[in-house]
């Protein structure tokens, strides 16, 4: 992996929110300023504090400090999607990923970020009348 590259002082981003099992899932993905591709992840659920929180956290700086080193946003998103758990299949870690598959699809796109989320809140009712675990782009 390259260098961690600085963090300027202000960047641009998109927060998006999410229901899953857990409940509200507001994930931002910031953009870096030269290249306009994602650069850090923040992770908070609706309710604050708990276990949940505090390994969100860790995640999120995980993934943060890999897209600040070379990991290119596609790998986090396949990495985070299909991750079950006792909740079923609408995970927080899977609204996580398809947070950032909605941002990626605007970037490389140009649509709407509200009507990506309809689409998304859409298959997702279809895939779990199906059973379906985890979801593509």
């Amino acid at each position: 992996m390259s260098p961690k590259i600085p963090r300027p002082k202000a960047v641009p981003g998109f927060t998006i929110e999410r229901r899953s099992a857990c409940g509200k899932i507001y994930t931002t993905v910031t953009l870096s300023p030269s290249t306009a591709t994602p650069m850090e992840v923040f992770i908070r659920f609706g309710k604050a504090g708990g276990c949940g929180s505090a390994m969100a956290d860790g995640i999120a700086r995980l993934v943060s400090y890999g897209l600040r080193s070379g990991l290119e946003p596609v790998d986090a998103f396949k990495a985070l999607t299909g991750i079950g758990c006792h909740l079923g299949a609408n995970t927080c870690l899977n609204c996580v990923a398809e947070s950032i598959g909605i941002v990626l699809e605007h970037l490389k796109t140009g649509r709407d970020l509200n009507d990506l989320i309809e689409e998304a809140d859409f298959a997702a009712l279809n895939q779990i009348g199906q059973g379906a675990d985890h979801h593509e782009i």
